[in-house]
């Protein structure tokens, strides 16, 4: 497991850190500002499911998950803590999605709580694994954030199958309940992504609409077309 140390200092973070680009810059702040409220989600979720019994092997790598889970949050709140200097307050659509957690937690079984989990992990793990696809096309402004995303990215594929064999282990649900967790997961997030990338940029460009809309037409028509 690495560690990027909590006492690492941030040095001054231009606006377009990543690529000298708004909509990456955007992009990234999206991730890094939902990070520590998904992993709340997966460390409760997790230390609730490990206080059943479980084999030693589980029970280990589930105690080095939330771990490295917490850590991940620690430093990626310093991070926002750097993005809100700039921004003046978080992303909306965060909000959404802590709601959306904690009514998971008070009306959800632990199964179904771990099998959202396991999704969302499923789906940290791909973007990790798009992520480390595209590093070599990425350039940095900030070390700290490099070796944070470097560092997050590597650890989320390799804790991948944790939450997903605990699921298992409480007793994995049927395959319909499977395909709606998924589905519900990607609708969220893509709800998420889609109001506060769009907000996050509009600030990078002053808050000026034509620039905003150039902006993430230029990116999907390079990246997605």
């Amino acid at each position: 497991m690495m560690t990027l140390s909590h006492q690492s200092e941030i040095e001054d973070l231009p606006v377009n850190w990543c690529n000298a680009d708004p909509v990456t810059s955007s992009v990234m702040e999206a991730v890094s500002f939902v990070t520590p409220v998904l992993e709340v989600f997966f460390i409760r979720t997790v230390a609730e499911g490990i206080r059943t019994r479980q084999d030693d092997e589980l029970a280990q790598r589930c105690q080095e998950f939330i771990h490295e889970e917490s850590n991940h949050s620690v430093v990626h709140k310093k991070f926002n803590a750097m993005l809100l200097s700039h921004l003046g307050k978080q992303p909306p659509g965060l909000a959404m999605i802590s709601a959306l957690l904690d009514s998971a937690r008070k009306h959800l079984s632990l199964s179904k709580r771990l099998a959202l989990a396991a999704a969302l992990e499923h789906f940290a793990a791909v973007i990790s694994k798009l992520y480390i696809s595209h590093d070599p096309r990425l350039t940095f402004e900030s070390a700290f954030a490099k070796e944070l995303f470097d560092m997050h990215a590597r650890e989320e594929l390799a804790h991948r199958c944790v939450v997903f064999d605990l699921w298992r282990a409480h007793g994995a649900g049927g395959r319909m309940d499977r395909i709606v967790t998924i589905m519900a997961g990607l609708l969220a997030g893509a709800v998420y992504v889609s109001v506060a990338v769009p907000w996050i940029l509009h600030r990078k460009t002053g808050r000026n609409l034509v620039k905003t809309l150039a902006g993430l037409g230029g990116f999907v028509a390079k990246n997605l077309m």
